[in-house]
């Protein structure tokens, strides 16, 4: 006979307790186990001690690390957290990517842009590095700079904790991700950076994060900071405050076009208010210490040129404020300017278009008359709107809490729109004109642009070939005499004050490397511009011949309806006049009616023809009878209604 061996029969779930206990812990357990023990013979019941053992250990080491961790970290070591949304943040980005624990991290994230991402920083740091990746090419050819238009990748420590030294120390980085902050925040808004050290004394923090700092500005040394105003955002609660916008190389003070005695005055004042003596001279007269400049002329002068020069020439940071803007309250600006640093420079651009000219010459009075209507009605008016007004914008330019120490410049196209009291001395010190360029300017524009500078080549001004064995600063004397000699040709045939600066530098930008072109191309340039001008002051006429033929037929239907609803007004209250004296009339035929039924018909027609007087006799006879006649009625319903009394008592009246 044949052995034959039973299968191995998988245990069932009632045959070991145990089983039942740990599909409680371990969903499952049970069905692995018979899995294991049928097709492999293993039986982990043997191997459970074994099991719990090791996750046993494993959960109390974790236990133990995480308390120890936290003991350790809340007693024993010294730590700074750095938000998204500061300035510092990319400061420190931007050390970490040159650290070599960034580069040796095995867990790291690659970026092309290490900045923050927040909204109000970002995209405004973004124009920084593209603008030095380009100044880095300058001095490259074209095709080597195609060959570098990727943006080169940098690597920074991924989320967790990462340890380095610095200056001997230990120190730990460690990047967080803050998911549980608002949902409208992308992923790189919601991170911060926490660095560590042990010991109580956060000294060595301090110190990394000023060496990060020197490290960030040592690229903006020879360039003009500008700042834009935030005016916060109500989803994540931030307040107004200024952003970093770009830096930009420093505008040699030379190449903004302007007369040179109104250059020099602008320069001279500028720096004696700067100077210390000057403020200390300030302060002892009880002189409010502000400086206020508005420049005014047609667009494209050189308006905003002048107040980036100006930054650059006296190493100041430009603080840009738009007034124009629907968030721009009385409230935001205020609190903007009380956060301005002593020294620097704020500009308000086309200050005219802000909705603030001639706003308290019009409604001054209006304003008194609508204020006294509210006090006798016993109502309070509520000045402050949510728009910024001219009244809020004079005291925060030179009202008890305004900031000290800055230069204001106001920029505007339209001087005539704007409030006498906007402008008068004290907020404006000094007025600039700018208006379109003469011959002067205009040579002075010619050899800004094809005046050779060191390190550039000679622009081609002749037919002639430069021989590579002549002597380059010959050469370039020589190119400089030339181009002296064209900008007199130049501006000879240029028309005085017609066309404006940026105008006649987009004529010269077209032709760049060559002068003698921009020279030849004038004439033609100055008929096809005033064309243009032309075409377009024709278009911009019958554009307002439209909107006032528009207005007009507005006005004109407006007018209409008025009418139309002024005569309707006027057949509705003629109609109810008329159904008034109707029903006037009617009341009174209705009367007159009652009066003729009172009198009796038995009456000869011939009365009609007496007289008054009897009438009248006859009438009061007639009302005696009709009153005795009632009288006698009266008695009798008396009497018997007494007789009725008798009979119901049982007696009968005699």
């Amino acid at each position: 006979m044949e052995n034959i061996t039973n299968p191995v029969q998988p245990p069932v779930m009632g045959q070991y307790p145990q089983f039942a206990l740990l599909d409680t812990i371990v969903p499952g357990f049970s069905v692995v186990s018979s899995l294991l023990q049928t097709h492999l013979g293993v039986d982990l019941s043997l191997y459970l001690p074994i099991l719990l053992l090791i996750s046993g250990s494993t959960w109390a080491w974790s236990y133990l690390y995480s308390y120890c961790s936290a003991l350790v970290g809340e007693h024993l070591m010294s730590s700074v957290r750095i938000r998204t949304d500061d300035e510092i943040f990319n400061m420190v980005m931007a050390w970490v990517t040159q650290q070599s624990f960034a580069r040796r991290s095995r867990n790291i994230m690659a970026n092309t842009n290490v900045n923050s991402r927040s909204y109000s920083m970002w995209r405004f740091f973004e124009s920084d590095d593209q603008n030095e990746e380009e100044e880095e090419d300058d001095e490259e050819d074209f095709w080597t700079r195609k060959k570098k238009t990727k943006r080169d990748v940098q690597y920074t420590p991924s989320y967790g904790s990462h340890f380095f030294w610095f200056h001997a120390r230990p120190l730990f980085f460690n990047r967080i991700d803050n998911r549980d902050t608002s949902s409208s925040l992308s992923a790189s808004e919601k991170e911060e950076i926490q660095i560590s050290c042990f010991g109580r004394n956060p000294g060595i923090l301090k110190i990394l994060l000023a060496e990060a700092r020197e490290m960030y500005h040592e690229k903006d040394e020879c360039k003009t900071l500008i700042y834009r105003g935030s005016t916060g955002n109500a989803t994540t609660n931030s307040e107004p405050e200024w952003k970093r916008c770009m830096a930009r190389s420093t505008r040699p003070f030379s190449t903004v076009i302007l007369e040179e005695k109104t250059k020099n005055d602008l320069i001279a004042d500028i720096a004696d208010y700067l100077n210390p003596a000057t403020r200390r001279w300030y302060a002892n007269r009880g002189i409010p210490y502000r400086r206020g400049y508005l420049l005014h002329g047609p667009p494209g002068t050189g308006k905003s040129s002048l107040s980036l020069a100006l930054a650059g020439y006296f190493k100041m940071r430009i603080y840009i404020l738009s007034l124009s803007s629907p968030m721009s309250s009385e409230e935001t600006v205020s609190s903007l300017f009380a956060s301005l640093p002593r020294k620097c420079v704020v500009l308000l651009e086309d200050i005219d278009s802000a909705g603030l000219t001639h706003t308290r010459d019009k409604n001054s009075d209006t304003t008194e008359s609508s204020n006294d209507e509210n006090k006798t009605n016993g109502t309070a008016t509520n000045t402050t709107t949510g728009k910024l007004s001219l009244s809020g914008l004079l005291n925060i330019l030179d009202g008890v809490a305004s900031q000290e120490g800055r230069v204001l410049i106001m920029t505007t196209n339209h001087i005539e729109k704007l409030d006498k009291a906007l402008i008068r001395p004290g907020r404006v010190d000094m007025t600039v004109l700018f208006g379109r360029a003469d011959n002067k300017m205009a040579s002075a524009i010619f050899r800004s642009i094809y005046a050779p500078h060191e390190g550039e080549d000679i622009p081609v001004y002749d037919d002639r070939v430069a021989d590579p064995t002549d002597d380059k600063a010959a050469n370039r004397e020589e190119a400089l005499e030339r181009i002296k000699e064209l900008s007199h040709d130049f501006a000879a045939k240029i028309p005085e004050h017609e066309f404006s600066p940026a105008e006649i530098q987009g004529l010269l930008l077209r032709h760049k490397r060559h002068p003698l072109a921009a020279l030849n191309a004038t004439d033609d340039w100055i008929v096809q511009t005033r064309k243009e001008k032309e075409d377009q002051a024709a278009e911009e006429k019958k554009k307002e011949e439209e909107e006032k033929k528009k207005k007009e037929e507005e006005e004109k239907k407006k007018k209409e309806e008025e009418e139309k609803t002024k005569k309707e007004e006027e057949e509705k209250k003629q109609k109810e006049e008329e159904e008034k004296e109707e029903k006037k009339k009617k009341k009174k035929e209705k009367k007159k009616k009652e009066e003729e039924e009172e009198v009796p018909e038995d009456e000869d027609e011939d009365e009609e023809d007496e007289d008054e007087e009897k009438k009248k006799k006859r009438k009061k006879a007639d009302a005696k009878k009709r009153k005795e006649k009632k009288a006698e009625l009266e008695v009798g319903d008396k009497d018997k209604k007494t007789q009725k009394e008798s009979s119901d008592s049982g007696y009968i009246t005699p």
